[in-house]
C-alpha cells in the first residue's frame, strides 16, 4: 500500500475492514457534504450536538481507503468533545493519532475534518461569505495539487 510508515498502512487496512461510525445518521443536528475532485472522494458527515458538545458523529459516501480511515479515526477523536475543541482539530491531530500519511494523501486524510468544521460553522451561523475560503486557507498546503 505505502501510504506512509508501516503502522499507517496497517491502521488504514484495519479501518477499511471495520470502519467506525460509517452510516447515514438519522436525527442529526447538522450535516455537511464535501468532495475531493483529485481522487473522487465524496463524503457527508453528520453531527449530533447537544449543549455545545458532539454527542455522536457519523459519515457516509464514496470514500477512498485513507478517507475512510481518517473519517473513522476522527469520529473517535471528537465524540464527547465541545464544538470549540473540534474547531481546533487539524491534520496534526490526525497525524498524532497515528495516521500521518504521505503528503500526496493528506487531502484524503483531511476531507472529513474539513466537512466537520464547515458543518459546525454553518450550525453556529457564523458562516460568512468568506468562511469556506478561510477554512480552505487553513488546509491550503494539503489542498494544493
Amino acid at each position: 500500500m505505502t501510504y506512509g510508515a508501516p503502522h499507517v498502512d496497517t491502521l488504514i487496512a484495519e479501518y477499511n475492514r471495520n470502519p467506525v461510525h460509517n452510516y447515514a445518521m438519522e436525527n442529526f443536528t447538522v450535516s455537511r457534504h464535501e468532495g475531493n475532485f483529485i481522487c473522487g472522494d465524496d463524503i457527508t458527515v453528520y453531527l449530533k450536538i447537544e449543549d455545545g458538545n458532539i454527542i455522536d458523529r457519523s459519515f457516509d459516501g464514496n470514500t477512498a481507503s485513507v478517507t475512510t480511515a481518517a473519517a473513522s479515526l476522527l469520529a473517535e477523536l471528537i465524540v464527547g468533545k465541545t464544538i470549540d475543541e473540534v474547531l481546533q482539530r487539524s491534520y496534526d491531530t490526525i497525524a498524532a493519532a497515528g495516521l500521518d500519511v504521505l503528503p500526496r494523501r493528506r487531502r484524503a486524510a483531511i476531507i472529513a475534518l474539513l466537512a466537520t468544521r464547515n458543518a459546525i460553522h454553518e450550525m453556529r451561523w457564523d458562516k460568512k461569505a468568506d468562511t469556506d475560503q478561510i477554512l480552505v486557507e487553513e488546509f491550503e498546503d494539503m489542498l494544493d495539487d
